[in-house]
């Protein structure tokens, strides 16, 4: 069998070139938005004017940016919830329909992917206005969020629901389980590396969200990436880098969990077919 770097031949050179230059892209900005916020200067220069860590304990200690944060992480929080049970949901019932009806469900989960952010945050807007109930609360936005990282949780776990073993599902219904033991204990342990990575996904894409913001959240209250846009323009301090900061590596934190917890998963999978 041809090794990789022998089936590219003389397109090595290019594509490792390309490459490079994409990994230098994505970290030399991260590297350089690490050291700004590490600066005991009053001003946004790279380098940095010495080294202090004081903007993260301004950052930690400062209700303007710690309120946006628990808010943005708790709107996240529950819409990734929703997402991961309507989207896992989906997925499993999609095993359970016609080739026909299959595509047409799935075409409908992937759908939002395709809405334009601000045409679906006007129309959201005009719903809000119309049910009177709920304006001045968080409730349209937390839909809306879910609605966006629906399709990513669907797909994600799709991807697994299409390699389980019917045999299994068949062999535990005929022992007389019902669906919910089916499910609980057959075919959810079998998806959750894929669940989790839906839910990763969609936790990050919600998080980051801002069009609908802007429409959706009730006055007076910001989210953390409202808050951080409205910094940008208003005085690029920074404050602003070290929040940043602390997002990435909250992000890289979360990767690295799943990253070992699939690791381990793998592992056990492993040692269970080798008994």
């Amino acid at each position: 069998m041809r090794t990789m770097t022998g089936a590219l031949g003389l397109y090595r050179v290019p594509i490792f070139a390309v490459s490079v230059l994409a990994g230098l892209m994505l970290f030399v900005p991260f590297l350089v938005l690490v050291a700004t916020s590490w600066t005991s200067g009053s001003l946004l220069l790279f380098p940095p004017q010495g080294f202090s860590l004081r903007w993260y304990e301004q950052v930690l200690q400062d209700p303007k940016w710690m309120d946006p944060f628990f808010l943005s992480l708790g709107v996240s929080g529950v819409a990734t919830v929703i997402a991961v049970i309507f989207g896992t949901l989906g997925a499993l019932a999609v095993t359970r329909l016609s080739q026909r009806s299959a595509r047409i469900v799935r075409t409908l989960f992937i759908v939002p992917i395709a809405l334009p952010p601000v045409a679906y945050a006007i129309g959201l807007y005009g719903m809000n206005l119309e049910l009177g109930f709920l304006r001045g609360t968080l409730v349209t936005l937390i839909l809306g969020e879910a609605l966006i990282a629906l399709p990513y949780v669907f797909v994600l776990v799709s991807a697994a629901t299409g390699k389980l073993d019917p045999n299994l599902r068949n062999a535990a219904v005929t022992m007389g389980a019902p669906w919910t033991l089916v499910l609980r204990r057959v075919e959810l342990p079998l998806l959750l590396p894929n669940i989790l990575a839906g839910a990763i996904f969609a936790f990050s894409i919600v998080f980051d969200e801002v069009v609908l913001s802007v429409f959706l959240l009730p006055p007076g209250v910001v989210t953390l990436p409202m808050k951080m846009l409205s910094a940008s323009t208003e005085a690029f301090s920074p404050a602003l880098t070290a929040t940043s900061t602390m997002v990435s590596l909250l992000a890289l934190i979360v990767l690295a969990l799943f990253a070992w917890f699939s690791q381990a998963s793998a592992r056990r999978t492993r040692k269970a077919a080798s008994k």
